[in-house]
């Protein structure tokens, strides 16, 4: 079972993993054109979403876990890990003057703004998701848990009468 230290340890390399990419990003930014941010923009949601993807399965690898939770997390990094589309340099309904430096951070702040708003979308449409897979499996739980209590409950009721009959007799 993972501790509560290896979830800090992976939480807090996922952070420094984050603040690295955004670092890398910055780095040269004004001398990058408008699609090359936007190129720039999709690689890291890949790669950020793939990096919150291997902290979901190193927690899961650390943990006492079942063989069906391999395959629910095959699936969980499958969706959290799935293309959102691409970034946008702003158009004509958007212009604005490249020579202009606030211009181009507030461009640069609304792309950042929406790339985390993806990747926190992907994460609650994927926790919807678990929530949806636990119910279910845990439905599916009781109602095992039940058969085996309603035998086990007939067992003893049968031997219940075989006792009361080898007792009358």
């Amino acid at each position: 079972m993972a501790s509560a230290k290896d979830i800090d340890d992976f939480i807090n390399s996922l952070k420094a993993k984050l603040f690295q990419f955004v670092e890398l990003f910055c780095t040269n930014l004004q001398k990058k054109s408008e699609e090359e941010v936007c190129s720039d923009l999709i690689l890291m949601e890949s790669i950020c979403s793939a990096d919150m993807a291997d902290a979901v399965d190193a927690q899961v690898n650390n943990s006492e876990s079942c063989p069906l939770l391999r395959e629910t997390l095959q699936e969980l990094r499958r969706r959290v890990c799935e293309p959102s589309g691409s970034y946008s340099p702003p158009g004509r309904n958007q212009p604005f003057d490249s020579s202009t430096s606030r211009d181009w951070y507030d461009w640069i702040l609304e792309l950042f703004k929406e790339l985390l708003r993806r990747l926190q979308q992907k994460f609650q449409k994927a926790l919807e998701w678990l929530h949806q897979i636990a119910a279910a499996c845990l439905q599916g739980l009781r109602i095992a848990a039940e058969a085996v209590w309603r035998v086990l409950n007939d067992f003893c009721s049968s031997l219940e009468q075989l006792f009361r009959s080898l007792i009358q007799v």
